[in-house]
């Protein structure tokens, strides 16, 4: 591309996303507020559709399961060149009845998003709709402006966490990149994917993985009045009070398997850690009955390359090892993945932040980002490089506390722009040739 038709380019997109502050608060607070949980993301997904289509973007749902589609718009060249997707997913939570009378929190889907000055809050859109938003802006901009290539702006279903397991079946509780899955095994299949999550501006190839986990106690019913009760909890025959005893092992476990595995890897510290994080058992209506059954529920993240079986067979060992007898079951492993390939990304991504940032990106990733999972690692894993980039949410280590600042999400979609006509047009910015 001649030198003054390449800086006409990179002018004209900036120049259209300078003055994109309002209209990605506006956009960023409408998907926000849009009611589409995890299993239920459709309202979301027909939302963004609409604006793709009210502003002439060609895009398209995919169906993934009842109540469940993905989003992808497309943006194309006059010329050949590579293929890059945008990927950002549509739930944030579980939500209804279940949520409420189970959490006892407020739900943050219906919770939703709020502007307060130059910030915008909420979980729904610091994960993820706000980075979504940012390329979706970015692809507007790139819309008659883009040389060559093709731009995949994906918005998809069932990233966050969450399994079929006991009464809770059916394709609305997949989850863990079930939609990019689909994306991939259905099409379209970019050359490279950009994961749009919150990672602080710097980047990630390397997540990790998660086994979830049953364990199952059995115990006697018996009549508070009749209750025999050992010295040792291990001996009681409520399964309930055997389940501390079982507590406590996994939690001792999990934080000697996280010191275990903690080591620097090619993205930063990564810390897989593991929590019971639901437990079930008894009659909440009858407490005085003793309960013969009580099941834990156990999230381990996994290291990329690790054995599912290995990490399973040391969680029976900490539960054997707390002296009660324990059924262990595996209820669902996603694999990481450290991702091979993703050198023009990355570098692309560093031109980028150079030129809007004014410098190099943050050497490595909080050890939250790289211990987490991502989709990346369903990209990575069907052999499509892959990272995460994406913008600070601050102070966002308890859920509800973190925001975006307005400022760094015009900077994210003006890197996403600028990512994208890099990748797939060659287009670089002054001063950064590429390799």
């Amino acid at each position: 591309m001649a030198e003054q038709t390449r800086t006409d380019t990179l002018a004209a997109v900036l120049a259209a996303l300078d003055g994109a502050k309002e209209e990605l608060a506006e956009l960023a607070l409408r998907l926000g507020n849009s009611f589409g949980p995890a299993g239920e993301e459709l309202p979301t997904a027909e939302e963004a559709l609409a604006w793709y289509r009210e502003r002439g973007i060609e895009a398209g749902l995919q169906p993934v399961a009842p109540g469940r589609a993905n989003v992808v718009a497309r943006i194309a060249g006059p010329s050949p060149g590579r293929s890059l997707m945008f990927n950002a997913h549509l739930d944030t939570e579980a939500s209804g009845p279940d949520y409420d009378r189970l959490m006892q929190v407020p739900d943050v889907n219906r919770l939703g998003g709020w502007r307060d000055g130059d910030r915008l809050f909420g979980q729904t859109i610091l994960n993820d709709r706000g980075c979504m938003a940012a390329f979706m802006v970015a692809g507007r901009a790139l819309c008659g402006r883009l040389p060559a290539g093709e731009l995949l702006l994906a918005s998809v279903v069932g990233e966050v966490g969450q399994a079929p397991v006991d009464e809770f079946q059916g394709p609305r509780y997949l989850g863990k990149g079930v939609g990019t899955a689909h994306l991939v095994e259905h099409g379209p299949r970019p050359d490279l994917a950009l994961i749009a999550e919150t990672t602080g501006n710097a980047i990630s190839w390397y997540h990790c993985g998660a086994c979830y986990y049953k364990v199952t106690l059995r115990g006697r019913n018996m009549y508070t009045p009749r209750l025999i009760r050992p010295p040792s909890l291990r001996d009681h025959p409520n399964a309930i009070v055997k389940a501390a005893a079982v507590v406590e092992a996994i939690e001792a476990w999990a934080i000697e398997f996280e010191r275990s595995r903690t080591h620097r890897g090619p993205c930063g510290e990564v810390r897989p850690k593991a929590q019971v994080g639901a437990i079930r058992g008894g009659l909440p209506w009858r407490p005085n009955r003793s309960s013969p059954y009580c099941a834990l529920y156990v999230d381990v993240r996994t290291l990329p390359g690790e054995d599912p079986d290995t990490i399973t067979a040391a969680l029976r060992a900490a539960v054997e090892g707390a002296g009660v007898d324990a059924e262990v079951e595996l209820v669902q492993f996603r694999a990481g993945q450290e991702g091979r390939g993703v050198e023009p990304l990355r570098d692309a991504i560093v031109r980028a932040h150079r030129a809007i940032r004014g410098c190099d990106p943050p050497a490595a990733a909080e050890p939250e980002v790289v211990s987490m999972w991502r989709d990346a690692n369903v990209f990575n894993a069907a052999g499509i490089p892959s990272a995460a980039f994406g913008p600070s949410r601050n102070d966002a280590a308890v859920q509800g506390t973190g925001y975006f600042d307005l400022a760094d999400l015009v900077d994210a979609a003006k890197m996403y722009a600028l990512i994208a006509l890099d990748i797939c047009a060659g287009v670089t910015p002054a001063g950064s040739p590429r390799p």
